[in-house]
């Protein structure tokens, strides 16, 4: 509802202009849901593989050595899960703010996020259909999937990155609110007596 309200607000303004632009901000809402997806199907699981195998946990029984094996660890840990969030977290300040933070972004990286995205789609759903393509069709399928995918993905990265971290800020123009002028009111001379206009 307040989104709503900033919205119409905005468009008054002059900010959000025409319903072509809201429709881009919902793609471009629904393109942070599929990068973050992504991200954690994608990058993920050899991310937290490769941490594993970098852990070398019990190389150092006892002692500070390994207690700075674990403080590494749960750093490396704590920040890698921070830094496949960020799609979650632009998506929730694009939540709160409304089409005010979307009309900062540069355009040219929503569109390359954009892109990205329709890219991941096409090779998602390649990937999706090998079981139903032709025997000798298949490997083909499988070999151009992954690819399109891998470039969907770093589009989609690189476009919100750059957009989120190019944002402009924009304020809302502030609305000056002109006191009405106040109803007419009679006024009563009392004073000099053959000048009154109320007796008594």
């Amino acid at each position: 509802m307040e989104a709503a309200h900033s919205e119409g607000r905005l468009r008054t303004f002059g900010i959000v202009s025409s319903r072509g632009s809201a429709m881009v901000r919902r793609l471009y809402q629904v393109t942070l849901i599929a990068l973050q997806i992504a991200l954690l199907v994608q990058i993920g699981p050899p991310l937290a593989q490769a941490l594993r195998d970098g852990a070398a946990f019990g190389a150092f029984p006892h002692g500070a050595l390994a207690v700075v094996q674990v403080a590494s660890s749960v750093a490396a840990i704590g920040g890698s899960a921070l830094a496949l969030a960020f799609p979650a977290f632009a998506l929730l300040r694009h939540r709160q703010r409304g089409p005010i933070r979307f009309g900062g972004l540069p355009r040219w990286p929503v569109a390359l996020a954009l892109a990205g995205a329709a890219v991941f789609v096409l090779g998602a759903s390649l990937n999706g259909a090998i079981p139903l393509l032709a025997a000798g069709d298949r490997m083909a399928a499988v070999l151009t999937a992954r690819p399109l995918q891998n470039a969907g993905l770093a589009l989609m990265a690189a476009g919100v990155l750059c957009a989120e971290v190019l944002r402009r800020s924009i304020g809302v123009p502030s609305i000056i609110v002109v006191p009405r002028a106040a109803p007419p009111r009679r006024i009563e001379v009392t004073h000099p007596p053959e000048l009154a206009t109320r007796m008594g």
